[in-house]
């Protein structure tokens, strides 16, 4: 037995359990995931809502993406289950730069109403 194939087949396995998908099968996702933008007021604030309807939400590591959409736009978010919250009206930024991370546009859909809750 060779040590140099147990190591490549050690590689793969921890990689896949860490989350280290390929970069092809995340592009596929980014592609087509449908993504639906819309703001909410809440207390007199107002949120963004990101919402991902794909057959493989796992692949598309929402962390990642809130992590960098919070970064750019130099406000305030978090993770719920398949959506991201971002802090004030940033419908039209979110989706300029979902589109520079990779998702269509056509599949980025944006509610202009502001929803109460």
């Amino acid at each position: 037995m060779s040590g140099e194939g147990q190591g490549d087949i050690v590689d793969e396995l921890l990689s896949s359990v860490l989350g280290g998908e390929s970069g092809s099968e995340a592009e596929i996702a980014k592609e087509q995931a449908l993504v639906r933008v819309r703001v909410e007021r809440r207390r007199r604030h107002l949120v963004t809502v990101i919402e991902f309807d794909s057959s493989d939400v796992k692949a598309l590591d929402i962390d990642g993406i809130a992590k960098e959409l919070k970064r750019r736009l130099a406000a305030g978010g978090t993770v719920r289950e398949n959506s991201i919250e971002v802090q004030g009206d940033q419908r039209q930024r979110v989706k300029k730069l979902l589109v520079e991370m990779g998702f269509r546009e056509e599949n980025i859909l944006i509610d202009e109403t502001i929803t109460e809750t």
